[in-house]
Formats: C-alpha cells, sequence, structure tokens
C-alpha cells in the first residue's frame, strides 16, 4: 500500500510491505523517514542502516539516500521544503539519527491526509493551516539528539575510535532485534577479548550490558507512554521472555514493570 498526497511545501507518505527505491537526493527539501512497523533497510551517503520501528532518521538536502522494505514493514516519510522549517527549528542542528513515537505519527499522519482530502480545492486557509500543523508536529518531535523527550533509548556516549561509535550507532538501531558479540566485535574490527576489553572502556558497560540498559530504557518509556501489555512489550524489545524482561527490570530499576508503571 502506497499513499502519497503532495501540497505546495510538502509531501507526505505511508509506504508498506515490499518496496525498494534507487539512491537519490532532494534539492531543496528535508524528509523525516520514519519506520513505523518492521525494518527499514536504509542508505544514507552509502552508509547501510537497519532501522526497527520509531527509529528516523532526517535527510537534509542534496544527501544522497534510498531505502528497502520486506514485508510486513512500513514507513511514513515527511518531506518539506527546506524553509518551511526555518522559522520553527534550525536543520543544522537537526541529528540525523532521531526517534519518532511511531503510534503517534501514524494518528497524526491520518489526521493530517483527513484534513487533505476532505478540504474544499479553493480553500488555501486550511491547506496552509494543515501544512502549519505538520511543521509544528516536527518542530516539537524532531530534537538535537536520538534521545526522546521523557526518555527513549538512553543517550549514546562520546566515543572517539569511529569504529567504536558504529558499534554504539548500531546497537541504538537494532537493539530490539538479537545481537552477536561476533558480530559487534568484527564491525569494530577488533577481536571478541579487546572488543569487550575496549567496549568497556569506553562506555563504562559491557556489550552485553550497554544493550540490556538500553532495551530497559526503552521499557521505561514505553510503560509510561504507552498501553503496551508488559508481555507485549517484551517481546517487542527482544526478550527471550516476559519474565526475563521482569528480571532485568527489577535488577536494574528495583521494581516490577507493573509497579513502575502505577
Amino acid at each position: 500500500m502506497n499513499i502519497r498526497i503532495e501540497t505546495p511545501k510538502m509531501e507526505l507518505w505511508r509506504i508498506e510491505n515490499e518496496f525498494s527505491n534507487v539512491p537519490h537526493s532532494h534539492e531543496g527539501q528535508v524528509q523525516l523517514t520514519v519506520p513505523i512497523h518492521g525494518t527499514c533497510h536504509f542508505t544514507h551517503e552509502r552508509r547501510e542502516y537497519r532501522l526497527g520501528e520509531g527509529c528516523a532518521v532526517v535527510q537534509h538536502p542534496r544527501e544522497e539516500h534510498h531505502f528497502r522494505l520486506g514485508d510486513n514493514a512500513g514507513v511514513i516519510i515527511i518531506q518539506l521544503q527546506a524553509g518551511s522549517l526555518a522559522e520553527e527549528v534550525r536543520q543544522e542542528e537537526l541529528s540525523f539519527r532521531q526517534y519518532v513515537n511511531p503510534r503517534e505519527i501514524q494518528s497524526r499522519f491520518r489526521d493530517w491526509i483527513g484534513l487533505l482530502l476532505s478540504r474544499d480545492p479553493s480553500d488555501q486557509l486550511s491547506l496552509q493551516e494543515t501544512e502549519a500543523m505538520v511543521v509544528g508536529y516536527l518542530h516539537g518531535a524532531l530534537k538535537g539528539s536520538f534521545q526522546p523527550d521523557g526518555g527513549g533509548p538512553m543517550r549514546r556516549p562520546a566515543i572517539a575510535d569511529v569504529h567504536l561509535s558504529r558499534v554504539i550507532d548500531y546497537i541504538h538501531a537494532n537493539f530490539r532485534s538479537p545481537l552477536t558479540i561476533d558480530e559487534m566485535a568484527a564491525m569494530a574490527l577488533q577481536s571478541r577479548y579487546h572488543f569487550i576489553r575496549s567496549f568497556k572502556s569506553a562506555t563504562g558497560m559491557s556489550p552485553y550490558q550497554y544493550v540490556l540498559h538500553t532495551r530497559i530504557e526503552e521499557a521505561k518509556r514505553k510503560l509510561r507512554t504507552t498501553r503496551m501489555s508488559v508481555t507485549d512489550i517484551s517481546l517487542e524489545l527482544g526478550f527471550s521472555s516476559t519474565s526475563q524482561l521482569h528480571r532485568a527490570f527489577m535488577n536494574a530499576v528495583g521494581t516490577s514493570p507493573e509497579q513502575y508503571r502505577k
């Protein structure tokens, strides 16, 4: 399913299931790509990313990108004229990586589409108001860092080693999926032993502890901001069972997920 609506200042897309496009860039547009379910295989400036639900990316004008979706995957894309954001947020301050609540943006997207489809074609004020609503939403949703308001995946430490930094990026994009020491060590161009030592030296945690902490922080955010069951949260965040989430949560937070939500 593909939905696309274009106005003088923006384009709104919702793309579902099997899809791929060719490398391209936008001369005068800023683009936000938000995976809403499944995995989006995204390439930005010839660097590949595996983006999970809510792990959004920003493309500035003239930045080359393309992406691929498999079955049961979907994205929402917002393209705005670069000048449209100028009064609300300085574009150069927008981080490439963002977190966007996937359920919230789906709800907003339905509202925007409904307004655009139901308006009188001659009513330019209604059109401009909807465009302003989209810009206003982006102003509130997009930040200078990957961490969302209220706590999402934890803020990544600044790491001088470019290969370790790449591993950190990879963890934050894929912590919901099974991760292995071998793949992370290979990404860091180190042996397993040296990778674990250098990772802990840089972050203060072992790779396993870092992944677990990131999952727990996301579980806390979901418990605060959604009505998802603890079982659904545990499955979505890559825990092998609800009991594993309970044990990890108790150790990290000192209370159960159910008590934390109250």
